[in-house]
């Protein structure tokens, strides 16, 4: 069935939101995650081994829960956030946003003519049901798909004010490392001039009135995220919780 974006609902009203990101694309470890109560999963596709059907199967093992699938997608093909978007991801998140043309560009991806350069198959696709309710999903999802666009670059910056304004565009989620690289210092956080690119993408975001996000590397960093003015915060990955969880528990067991 068809369902709210409830996280595009929230991002616009301004409302604390949380996701987990599926690293491994493993529905049950997904299933988890939405179970305990994120309200978004974002399947990563860029860097993750996952593929289609095992994106459907997180689709699947989450739709009893609240929590919106989103994909954050390899590159800006239009083809791939087609089939994504067929397969019934409920939010797209583009890496490395740059310009503004790429920005209108992947807006354009998700949405049906005449708003948009998306091809057509709803009478088959997952998204519509199977075509079960192909006459009321094209308005459906031009209405219900949440964009995301990322700023991973010191060239992204240079443009987030264009880029910012792109109708469509319902949030950015911040790439620091990625950032810090494109001026030759990966990693390097506490460098004064990547602390000051992240601090100037992250004020031009709030300047739009867009939707800020990023990903948290803990308690203490979500909470400076929250009063900087972050409204979609990542509370880390199925990776990061298995690890660190046997980790710790690994470590009390040969302690104690």
């Amino acid at each position: 069935m068809m369902r709210t974006n409830r996280l595009k609902a929230r991002l616009k009203a301004g409302e604390q939101s949380y996701c987990g990101w599926s690293m491994m694309g493993n529905a049950m470890a997904a299933e988890i995650m939405a179970l305990a109560g994120v309200d978004a999963i974002v399947i990563d596709h860029e860097h993750g081994p996952a593929d289609l059907m095992s994106a459907i199967g997180i689709m699947q093992a989450v739709s009893g829960t609240d929590a919106t699938t989103i994909m954050r997608v390899p590159s800006h093909d239009p083809v791939y956030v087609k089939r994504a978007l067929d397969a019934g991801i409920e939010g797209i998140m583009f890496p490395s946003v740059n310009t503004v043309d790429q920005a209108r560009a992947a807006v354009s991806a998700c949405r049906y003519p005449p708003n948009g350069k998306r091809g057509a198959a709803y009478s088959y696709v997952r998204a519509s049901d199977y075509g079960l309710n192909a006459s009321d999903y094209p308005a459906h999802a031009d209405d219900n798909v949440v964009i995301l666009a990322q700023v991973e670059s010191k060239t992204a910056l240079e443009n987030l004010d264009e880029i910012s304004q792109v109708d469509g565009i319902d949030g950015f989620y911040m790439g620091p490392l990625d950032m810090s690289g494109s001026i030759g210092k990966l990693g390097q956080f506490q460098d004064d001039e990547v602390a000051g690119l992240l601090a100037a993408a992250e004020d031009g975001v709030l300047k739009s009135g867009k939707a800020l996000g990023g990903s948290a590397g803990g308690q203490e960093a979500a909470r400076k995220m929250r009063g900087r003015g972050y409204t979609l915060i990542g509370i880390g990955a199925d990776i990061d919780h298995i690890r660190d969880g046997v980790s710790a528990n690994l470590e009390n067991v040969r302690r104690n």
